[in-house]
C-alpha cells in the first residue's frame, strides 16, 4: 500500500473536499472520484499502479472519507461541482476515473468540462433504471458484500463508519434520482466502462445497455471481479484504463 500523503483541503462555497495527491508530478494525471459513502481506502491498491504512468489525484468530497461534513448532504450536481473546479486547477486534461456513484459524478463533470479530460472512465456504474429504489439497491449491497473479498469489504465499511448512515441515507434519493443513462447519452468524452462480471449493482444487461448509448466508447468486464473491482483485481482495471480500445458507436 502507498503511503498515505497530507492531503491539500480545496475549498469550494464554504465547502471542503480533500484532493491525495500520489506518484510523479509530471504525465497525464489521473483524478480518481469514489462512491456513496466511501473515499480514498478502497482506491490504494490502484493507486501504485497508475502512479507508474502519472500524477494520480484522490478526491474525498464533502462529507466523505475524511473530508469535512458540510451541514447537509450534497446532491450529484453539487458534488461535481467540486470535481470540476480540480480540473479546472489542474490545467491540463486528464483520466477521469469514477466508481459507483462517483461515475455519476465524473458524468455531470463531463458534460460541463468536456476539455478538461482526455478520456472518462466508469467503474460499476449506477443507478440501473430497472431498480431505482432503496429497497432495491440495499438487496444489491447485500448480495455484493457476500461476494466481495474480506479486504475489499474491510476497506469499504470502514468509510462507511467515517460517512455515518445519516450522510449516506440523505445522499442516497439524488443517487437514485440522477438519469445516468440521459448523462451516458449526452457525453462527449470518450468512455470506458467498466464493469466487474460478477457485479450485481451494476448488471451486464445496464451495463451494454449504457455502453450502447456512447459517442466513443468501450465496455470491458473483469473476469472473477463484483462491484469493488478496482480494489480486488487493481491491474486488471488498469490495464482496462490505460489501454482499452475506445471505439464510436453507431
Amino acid at each position: 500500500m502507498p503511503r498515505r500523503p497530507d492531503p491539500d483541503r480545496l475549498e469550494l462555497a464554504g465547502r471542503t473536499m480533500l484532493r491525495h495527491r500520489f506518484g510523479p508530478r509530471d504525465g497525464r494525471p489521473f483524478v480518481l472520484i469514489h462512491g456513496i459513502g466511501c473515499g480514498l481506502d478502497y482506491w490504494l491498491r490502484l493507486v501504485p499502479v497508475l502512479a507508474a504512468h502519472g500524477p494520480v489525484h484522490v478526491v474525498e468530497l464533502p462529507g466523505f472519507g475524511r473530508a469535512p461534513k458540510p451541514a447537509r448532504a450534497l446532491a450529484i450536481e453539487e458534488l461535481a461541482d467540486h470535481v470540476v473546479d480540480l480540473l479546472e486547477s489542474i490545467g491540463r486534461p486528464v483520466v477521469l476515473v469514477g466508481q459507483s456513484m462517483g461515475t455519476q459524478v465524473v458524468l455531470e463533470a463531463a458534460l460541463r468540462v468536456p476539455d478538461r479530460i482526455d478520456r472518462l472512465v466508469a467503474i460499476g456504474a449506477v443507478t440501473d433504471d430497472a431498480e431505482r429504489t432503496a429497497a432495491l439497491q440495499g438487496l444489491r449491497l447485500l448480495q455484493d458484500v457476500l461476494s466481495e473479498t474480506p479486504g475489499a469489504n474491510v476497506a469499504v465499511f470502514r468509510d462507511y463508519l467515517r460517512c455515518g448512515p445519516r450522510r449516506y441515507l440523505a445522499t442516497l434519493p439524488s443517487m437514485l434520482g440522477y438519469d445516468t443513462e440521459a448523462a451516458t447519452a449526452a457525453v462527449t468524452v470518450p468512455t470506458l466502462l467498466v464493469r466487474g462480471a460478477g457485479d450485481p449493482i451494476c448488471r451486464r444487461p445496464w451495463a451494454r445497455r449504457l455502453a450502447a448509448r456512447l459517442g466513443v466508447g468501450g465496455l470491458v468486464e473483469i473476469p472473477g471481479a463484483v462491484h469493488n473491482a478496482q480494489h480486488t483485481h487493481p491491474r486488471a482495471v488498469a490495464s482496462a484504463i490505460l489501454s482499452a480500445p475506445l471505439e464510436p458507436r453507431p
